[in-house]
């Protein structure tokens, strides 16, 4: 109703109501309800943000994977059984991405919230867990079928992988929130010990250190529980 209103300043606003000659009272109540719409436009934004880097930290591994994917597969275009094997897996990730794309333009859902909803394995962290095992199987047959070739790395599809540049954000990221989570918690237990705290710590320090033994690209998850 007042959406014509949003993008002026609180003087441009006071100013523009003036001239249409309103009751005082009525002008203090236009500038609430603009307030409030101002303020519901914001968190929204935010909001949409938000979920937009939840989206690209499940789907650029993703996206990362299907390329290189691509390359695999052009490396030797006369070898029929290996084309086969790379086309499918090719197939299932263009497939699953095809599938997000109404999700992550529309940002009505983050990834988690759509996991937990269809009962995904480790909530969906990754995008393997959103491939079917039934279908994960019958692609891996297909590569594990393929004859080893001298100095030649065996394709493994569905890894839980990240870009480099992506797993040293996400680790940084998961250090640092579960390092103050633990802190507070010691603070906490120091001043009256429970049990639970006890035990939450101690499952912290573990996934601390897991997290710590973590190679270069492997897939971190978003919380420290994730690690266990």
């Amino acid at each position: 109703m007042y959406e014509s209103y949003v993008n002026l300043t609180p003087n441009d606003l006071h100013n523009r109501l003036l001239k249409r000659k309103l009751h005082p009272y009525a002008i203090e109540q236009i500038k609430e309800e603009v307030a409030k719409l101002k303020e519901t436009i914001r968190v929204d934004k935010i909001t949409r943000e938000a979920r937009k880097k939840q989206w690209a930290i499940l789907l650029d591994p993703l996206r990362y994977e299907l390329n290189n994917a691509k390359v695999g597969r052009a490396y030797d275009l006369d070898d029929a059984d290996r084309v086969e094997a790379f086309d499918a897996y090719i197939l299932v990730m263009e497939t699953l991405l095809s599938k997000f794309a109404t999700n992550k333009h529309t940002l009505d859902n983050t990834p988690i919230q759509l996991a937990k909803e269809r009962e995904l394995p480790n909530n969906g962290d990754h995008w393997v867990d959103w491939v079917p095992m039934r279908v994960r199987d019958r692609v891996s047959t297909l590569f594990h079928a393929l004859p080893t070739k001298a100095k030649a790395k065996r394709k493994v599809p569905f890894q839980r992988t990240t870009p480099l540049d992506q797993h040293a954000k996400a680790r940084e990221r998961l250090l640092s929130r579960t390092t103050k989570e633990m802190q507070n918690l010691e603070r906490k237990n120091l001043i009256t010990t429970t049990e639970e705290r006890t035990t939450r710590i101690a499952q912290m320090r573990k996934a601390l250190k897991k997290l710590d033994g973590l190679t270069g690209n492997e897939h971190i998850p978003a919380t420290w529980t994730g690690l266990l």
